[in-house]
């Protein structure tokens, strides 16, 4: 199977009051056609950046983006203008991601007017309604008629209208109600499985990305430290804040022998200069080369990476 995304060094600095911070720190993503790979963590850690980085909404200070053998930042405006039909977004709130003064029906035809493509827009409307489950008839609604899950709905609809290949949900279910998540996580399975969608997927309800991603890949202040198969990933985490996160999710499933580990601490400070991990002041498993060696993303067997001096044998490092 052939990647389709391939991101390699990603750096996106931001200047803030006393320097810069970098929302994204070096990091690199691979996703396979036909896939959807999670990227997991908490709050602030750089996930929707990264994805606004692989849609080209964002230029990185250092590093590149291709899709489909394409590169995202070396195009002019005629270039990514041609490319951003084979990829789209799907952002998290619904309620700010339609323009309250349109209709439905204007929405969803809006990227097919963009583009100029040609053919019955309101014909292509109908259907791209009724593929995400919705009346035809709510082409002549408006958004604030709607039903938080019916916007999303309309959302995706726009989304896909296009017919592209990559789509980089933001959070695409964190707004809705829990009766609803399942609903539009099921549709977003079923349109991968129909037509083939390559997927990021950026979420912390680790339920879901177990539900929908291949692979995930976990990101600490703005890096990737670990990267895998999605199912070997949570049975067996090899890095100690994957370990972590898991420990915290409602229904945890990391290794049954693996001896339990201390409570997440706080995040550093952004602006902090350190050497070593940066994971380092929170890991109960740290020690003096982890405060001082920072450690590189690495592969291990079974097609899995990650970021640790003691990967492979995580629950004997000595605290």
């Amino acid at each position: 199977m052939s990647e389709l995304v391939v991101a390699e060094g990603l750096v996106k600095r931001y200047a803030v009051r006393g320097g810069t911070v970098a929302a994204v720190d070096g990091a690199g993503l691979r996703i396979e056609q036909g896939t959807a790979l999670a990227l997991v963590g908490e709050s602030g850690c750089g996930k929707s950046t990264t994805g606004r980085l692989l849609l080209g909404l964002e230029r990185p200070d250092e590093g590149t983006v291709e899709v489909g053998g394409e590169s995202v930042h070396a195009l002019g405006k005629r270039g990514l203008r041609a490319l951003r039909r084979r990829m789209q977004p799907v952002f998290q709130d619904p309620y700010d991601s339609l323009n309250g003064r349109m209709t439905v029906g204007q929405i969803i035809a809006e990227p097919l007017r963009v583009h100029r493509v040609e053919g019955d827009a309101k014909a292509k409307v109908r259907e791209l309604l009724k593929t995400v489950t919705l009346s035809p008839d709510l082409a002549g609604r408006y958004p604030h008629e709607l039903s938080g899950g019916q916007r999303q709905r309309v959302a995706i609809a726009r989304a896909i209208a296009l017919e592209p290949e990559f789509l980089v949900c933001d959070e695409p279910v964190s707004a809705l109600d829990v009766s609803v998540q399942a609903q539009v996580v099921n549709l977003l399975r079923r349109l991968q499985d129909e037509r083939g969608l390559t997927y990021l997927f950026i979420s912390h309800d680790l339920a879901l990305v177990r539900h929908l991603a291949h692979r995930v890949a976990v990101m600490y202040l703005g890096r990737i430290v670990e990267e895998g198969d999605t199912a070997e990933l949570f049975a067996d985490p090899r890095h100690p804040y994957t370990q972590l996160l898991l420990a915290a999710a409602p229904r945890p499933r990391v290794r049954e022998n693996r001896a339990p580990l201390q409570r997440l601490g706080e995040a550093g400070g952004a602006l902090a200069e350190r050497t070593g991990c940066a994971f380092a002041p929170r890991c109960p498993l740290a020690t003096d080369r982890c405060r001082t060696e920072d450690p590189k993303l690495r592969p291990l067997p079974g097609g899995r990476s990650a970021a640790c001096h003691y990967a492979e044998t995580a629950e004997a490092v000595p605290a």
